[in-house]
């Protein structure tokens, strides 16, 4: 929605989600291939999604400890206004962590 309708969207916090690549870097990748899903496609495809930048403000919120995307994965190269931010915890505990949790109420100040 913040790529198409910029206009509906104040700024965009990700916790842990693999902007890049989709599954392929994720530890589910063998399991959408057993489901027949083609990965380098997926990939292909939200890489042709970045022709239209996110244009509003990004908070990308990422762990090196997450165990299920890789955190080289949740890094935004590609749009214009990301701050990625670094936090402990696995990818579960994203959602729970105190340290994520206050940082996500101090962007959406």
């Amino acid at each position: 929605v913040a790529r198409d309708r910029p206009d509906l969207v104040d700024r965009v916090i990700t916790m842990g989600s693999p902007v890049i690549g989709g599954p392929k870097y994720t530890a589910a990748a063998r399991t959408y291939q057993r489901q027949g899903f083609d990965l380098n496609e997926i990939e292909a495809l939200v890489e042709e999604r970045y022709s239209v930048p996110i244009e509003v403000p990004v908070t990308a919120l990422y762990s090196r400890a997450d165990g299920v995307v890789a955190w080289q994965a949740c890094v935004d190269d590609r749009s214009p206004n990301v701050e990625h931010i670094e936090v402990r915890g696995t990818h579960l505990s994203l959602g729970f962590s105190p340290e994520v949790l206050r940082l996500v109420a101090q962007k959406l100040q």
